[in-house]
């Protein structure tokens, strides 16, 4: 990125002062404008402000709560619990799913990010585990043709 010279600074200068003065002229003439940028910029749409952070957090956190509910539902529905490992798998993948999401999304600083931070990368190193000793691992690379 080059330097400007001290010409080209002043005349930027100018430019931005000129432009800050027409702003003001017609914030003076126009009563609906607001008075300042802080107050243009608090004044958000209701869309605006939920679907940036509200709309990720909570909808995320919505869809992970119907799937880890869809789950237990299909699980107790299934009598026989001993034979289908993927249904285990299923509700402890949506727990990870949880989990992460509430340890990285709705909490920032302290102690209890730091707990709900070690209990996501705790379940996750359990969910591997499990995959492992149940021999679904084989079961995922077959079905992808790999072995």
């Amino acid at each position: 990125m080059r330097e400007l010279t001290p010409a080209e600074k002043a005349q930027l200068e100018g430019k931005i002062k000129k432009e800050q003065e027409r702003q003001q002229a017609l914030r003076e003439t126009n009563p609906d404008l607001p008075k300042s940028f802080e107050t243009a910029s608090a004044k958000k749409g209701l869309i605006r402000r939920l679907a940036s952070k509200h709309l990720w957090k909570y909808g995320l956190l919505g869809l992970i709560l119907c799937l880890l509910a869809f789950n237990v539902f299909q699980f107790l529905t299934w009598h026989n619990f001993g034979s289908h490992k993927l249904l285990n798998l299923n509700i402890l993948v949506a727990l990870m799913l949880l989990f992460n999401h509430i340890g990285f999304n709705f909490t920032k600083t302290g102690w209890k990010s730091r707990v709900m931070k070690t209990v996501a990368c705790v379940w996750i190193v359990l969910v591997f585990a499990y995959i492992y000793i149940s021999d679904l691992h084989t079961y995922f690379l077959n079905s992808l043709g790999l072995r």
